[in-house]
């Protein structure tokens, strides 16, 4: 069985730039310190999003989540299917378009 690690190894531990491929196909590519996501990196997600942050020993410090089709999340001033505004991101881009169409 095969590492799903590709990093240098420094004192037998995950060291500097590299890529972790998780379980179920997604890839983290950035920096590692100590076998941990330390520093930037990127999880790259097989439904073509994806969560670039800061990490700090395997903890997220700052990040956010691009969607496949360019959307950034924001958790502050969220204003994508909303009470107010039920429509998807796509739907005010491109228009909404009813049925029959």
């Amino acid at each position: 069985m095969s590492s799903p690690f590709s990093t240098e190894l420094k004192n037998g531990r995950h060291e500097g730039f590299g890529k972790y491929v998780f379980p179920d196909g997604n890839v983290y590519v950035g920096d590692f310190k100590d076998g941990q996501f330390h520093g930037q990196g990127t999880i790259h997600f097989l439904n073509g999003g994806q969560y670039s942050a800061t990490w700090s020993n395997g903890v997220v410090v700052e990040g956010k989540y691009t969607f496949k089709d360019g959307l950034v999340y924001e958790s502050k001033n969220w204003d994508y299917c909303t009470l107010g505004d039920r429509r998807f991101f796509h739907e005010r881009v491109e228009g909404f378009q009813g049925s029959g169409y």
